[in-house]
């Protein structure tokens, strides 16, 4: 059977969607001085420490974003751009070296986009470095799934694109095109696990819809090499990164 590159990125959004149905359900009250993966309010939002470790042997895009964050201070902003026909993103953010999670924030809409503000008790709390935070956000539009960065803190002048695996991977292609046309491409190509990050400063393209383009080998734990072909639409602006 051939798997087409389209089904595995809408069998990676419907895990997220799952994902996220399932972290409102588990998502208990408690005690908000505690770091425990909890509801949390003003404002509302699922977040703390889930002390689980991940699973399975696949590669997954686990972050778009635009972070510029020195340090903490009383709150962190998260902002996610708005786009022609979008609304309600679907958003998570994570930092995995810390098991730390937050699901479902009350999101603000504006004129630009969508804002979010937390405390960052937590972050604090459990020594969660800036540098490890991963988000990850979409619109739905139509059968379309699009990808929008979400800015973390400051804008800054590039992109980072986290992928994340617990086997040995290494990538062949790793491309963005604009109409079919290749506008970058990184020749990071060295096997390694964990996360794997590319960066893209895309801030002399111009505005309009892209599509990433990965092609990786793995191995995963205990079964047969795999070569993984995925694409991700997802949209830009160079504004976002100045």
């Amino acid at each position: 059977m051939v798997c087409k590159p389209w089904l595995f990125t809408s069998l990676l959004l419907l895990t997220l969607s799952n994902l996220a149905a399932q972290a409102q359900a588990s998502c208990p009250a408690g005690n908000p001085r505690s770091t425990e993966y909890i509801r949390r309010n003003p404002p509302n939002r699922c977040e703390g420490i889930q002390r689980e470790p991940i699973s399975g042997n696949t590669l997954r895009l686990i972050s778009i974003a635009i972070r510029n964050i020195p340090s903490y201070g009383e709150t962190l902003l998260m902002q996610i751009p708005q786009i022609n026909g979008g609304n309600n993103p679907q958003v998570k953010l994570q930092s995995l070296e810390k098991y730390y999670q937050l699901d479902n924030p009350s999101l603000s809409p504006n004129g630009s986009g969508y804002s979010f503000s937390w405390d960052t008790y937590v972050l604090k709390k459990e020594n969660i470095l800036p540098d490890t935070l991963r988000a990850l956000a979409y619109f739905n539009l139509g059968s379309e799934s699009v990808h929008i960065p979400v800015i973390l803190g400051n804008t800054s002048g590039k992109y980072e694109f986290v992928f994340f695996t617990p086997s040995r991977a290494k990538f062949s292609t790793f491309e963005i095109l604009r109409d079919g046309k290749r506008v970058y491409s990184s020749p990071l190509n060295n096997a390694r696990s964990g996360e794997i990050v590319f960066n893209w400063d895309g801030r002399n393209a111009s505005a309009g819809r892209y599509e990433l383009h990965i092609i990786a080998n793995i191995e995963p734990i205990r079964q047969p090499p795999q070569r993984i072909e995925r694409r991700f639409v997802f949209e830009h602006n160079p504004n976002w990164l100045k």
